[in-house]
């Protein structure tokens, strides 16, 4: 067994599931598959299947991949009241999660890291309210389900709790679950966590995105469910051609090819593949079709991200794309270089090129640190730098200036204004990273 993360004690997840829960599929998976896929990203390994037919072939499915994912998947068609016939010690911990819904990671993690005792998870501001009403008071949970008077929240589809108060829920599987906390809600003290009071800010997304959760009944309720999951998994803090085009593009393709057994890796190594193929056109001289081809990586550069956050595929392994995307873009710029310089025949554009990328580097280094030291993206850290990063220097603006000197017939011009470009984004880079960074250091002095 594992640590629950913040606690002293052992912690696994039950998942009740109803007999329609694997009828659903939700981009390509079963709904409860995709639930052990975020239950292992917030490091759980040990996972109880309640209210399951053994015999059914759609769980035996969801058992087996989840074994391939590492998970210790058992299937128990329901549970008695004494915890340890599932083999949990009274000090252990359970996550329960409902196995048709869809959760934030986030809000696992939260669930998690709560103190001791009995933990329900409820949306003070749903989107929607087709959801079990719940009455909270003083951050707890006074009632839950149709005799509810009047709400002020919907239950989200979690709780934790000791092992032992697992065995008096053990009707879940079989749909009396509410009924049941209801009741326990009135000799027990159950803590309530407001999943709209998390922290909605994403540094890797470098904006806010509210915890996203989903009850899915219904296949119209898993399509509404994508289409939340592809809005959600967009970046903030876009360039304005990524913003105004690349954006909705990558949303259209990823929302067809989600429900597609594509995984994101595969569309990362498709997307380095190409983008080679694009240094190498450059590198001979094919100016046109290798900056068009470009223009096709730029989108497709955006859509492996994209895919794994909407199908809950990201991986560590996938993090390695970031660098195959630097070596690749770096190549465009040398190969352009010396094209340029077999085309004319001068050193001009092979210094430009070398300034080029010298001022490049530094400005993706220049970023690098600082969200190391503060956590916080740069080009997300002040309205300047979210303003500045709508023109900075990168690809898709690089893109432009190649394409637009090649489409008028100068395509030197693009060395030395790409080169300028690049000049500017890294000494406004430095000097806003500075600047911040020092007034961090006053900050501190003065707390001491």
């Amino acid at each position: 067994m594992r640590q629950c993360k913040g606690q002293r004690h052992r912690c696994i997840a039950a998942v009740p599931v109803a007999g329609s829960t694997g009828e659903i599929r939700l981009c390509g998976m079963p709904v409860i598959e995709r639930l052990l896929r975020t239950l292992r990203a917030v490091g759980l390994r040990d996972i109880v299947i309640i209210g399951g037919d053994t015999e059914q072939e759609w769980l035996q499915s969801v058992r087996s991949r989840g074994e391939r994912l590492g998970l210790s998947v058992e299937v128990a068609k329901n549970i008695e009241r004494d915890p340890a016939n599932l083999g949990l010690a009274p000090d252990q911990r359970v996550l329960v999660v409902e196995g048709d819904y869809v959760l934030d990671e986030r809000i696992l993690r939260a669930l998690l890291a709560q103190p001791d005792g009995c933990v329900v998870a409820y949306d003070s501001q749903p989107s929607s309210t087709q959801a079990v009403p719940v009455a909270v008071e003083d951050g707890r949970l006074q009632a839950i389900g149709t005799e509810v008077a009047t709400p002020n929240g919907v239950y989200a589809g979690a709780i934790i709790c000791p092992a032992p108060m697992l065995g008096v829920l053990h009707g879940w599987g079989d749909g009396g679950w509410t009924g049941r906390l209801h009741t326990l809600a009135r000799t027990h003290t159950i803590a309530a966590l407001d999943v709209a009071a998390i922290d909605p800010y994403v540094p890797g997304s470098r904006r806010a995105i509210r915890p996203l959760w989903f009850h899915i009944r219904t296949p119209a309720d898993a399509q509404r469910c994508k289409n939340a999951l592809v809005e959600s998994a967009q970046k903030g803090t876009l360039d304005a051609i990524a913003w105004y085009i690349h954006r909705p593009i990558e949303n259209w393709i990823v929302r067809h090819i989600a429900d597609l057994p594509i995984t994101p890796n595969q569309i990362s190594a498709l997307t380095s593949l190409v983008g080679f193929v694009v240094a190498g056109l450059f590198l001979s001289g094919n100016l046109l079709p290798g900056v068009l081809l470009a223009l096709v990586v730029n989108v497709m550069d955006g859509l492996d991200g994209k895919l794994a956050r909407v199908k809950g595929l990201t991986s560590k392994l996938g993090e390695l794309e970031h660098s195959f995307d630097c070596l690749y873009e770096q190549a465009w710029y040398a190969g352009f270089a010396w094209g340029m310089y077999r085309l004319t025949g001068s050193l001009l554009p092979l210094a430009l090129g070398i300034v080029m990328l010298l001022c490049d580097s530094f400005a993706r280094h220049v970023s690098m640190q600082f969200k190391q030291v503060t956590g916080v993206s740069l080009a997300d850290y002040a309205p300047f730098d979210r303003a500045f990063r709508r023109f900075d220097g990168r690809r898709n603006t690089y893109s432009l200036h190649l394409l637009l000197s090649i489409l008028l017939g100068v395509p030197p011009v693009a060395s030395f204004t790409m080169a300028l470009h690049a000049a500017i984004t890294a000494t406004v880079y430095v000097v806003r990273a500075a600047l911040h960074l020092r007034r961090a250091d006053r900050s501190r002095e003065a707390a001491e």
